[in-house]
């Protein structure tokens, strides 16, 4: 009887030390689930295993294998530390250090869309229209004017749009672009900022430091941008 007891207890034992044996790990636990970054800032996630890291959209935040993280455009992504028994995430938000103007409705270029139809999404104070265009009061005293153009071989669809700034504050508004987008220069007056390298982006934005005024305009990108 003794034996059929000691035999019993050796192969619950036995079965108790399989169970543990094939029990899976937990995922990866980090000491972050979610940072908030200026551009250009850096900050290390660390993990208490060994971890692959890996980011969803390194437009807007890049990762080393370290863990560091580096705030490079305007918007939201994801960093995820990988091991073997499974993952672990941790949403990244940029922020901007200038919030200079309120970027005109650029997702509308190349739609056929009425003047009602702008008048709806942009709040500011219509000062001006012709068939061919519209233009709104700048929202504060640096702004001289935002002008939306449809495209004279079809009046009903928008071609660009422009936002025209007071002379002194084209590094101000290259910094701000500079943080949302991809500066590609043309020369010392005219750059061209992209909206996403990895995809092929609807618009890009042209930055010209003029004689008495800066000039953006909005208007399609013909190209692809790779960083």
């Amino acid at each position: 009887m003794l034996m059929k007891r000691m035999l019993l207890l050796a192969v619950l034992a036995g079965i108790a030390a399989g169970t543990a044996g094939c029990k899976q790990q937990d995922a990866p636990k980090l000491d972050r689930q979610a940072v908030r970054l200026y551009v250009g800032d850096q900050v290390r996630i660390t993990a208490d295993r060994p971890v692959a890291w890996s980011a969803a959209d390194d437009f807007y935040a890049a990762v080393d294998g370290e863990g560091t993280v580096t705030a490079r455009h305007v918007g939201t992504t994801t960093v995820t530390a990988t091991a073997d028994s499974g993952s672990a995430a941790c949403t990244v938000e940029v922020q901007p250090r200038y919030n200079t103007f309120v970027e005109p409705a650029y997702e509308l270029i190349g739609q056929t869309i009425s003047h009602a139809e702008i008048d709806a999404v942009e709040k500011r104070e219509k000062i001006e229209e012709t068939k061919f265009s519209i233009a709104y009061k700048g929202e504060l005293p640096y702004i001289k004017r935002v002008e939306y153009f449809y495209d004279v071989a079809d009046e009903d669809e928008l071609n660009a749009i422009t936002v025209r700034f007071d002379k002194g504050y084209e590094n101000e508004v290259k910094n701000f672009l500079s943080e949302r987008y991809l500066p590609v220069p043309i020369n010392a007056y005219v750059i061209n900022f992209y909206t996403h390298y990895e995809t092929l982006a609807a618009v890009k934005v042209v930055w010209s430091n003029r004689e008495k005024e800066v000039v953006l305009q909005y208007g399609h990108n013909p190209k692809q941008i790779k960083q």
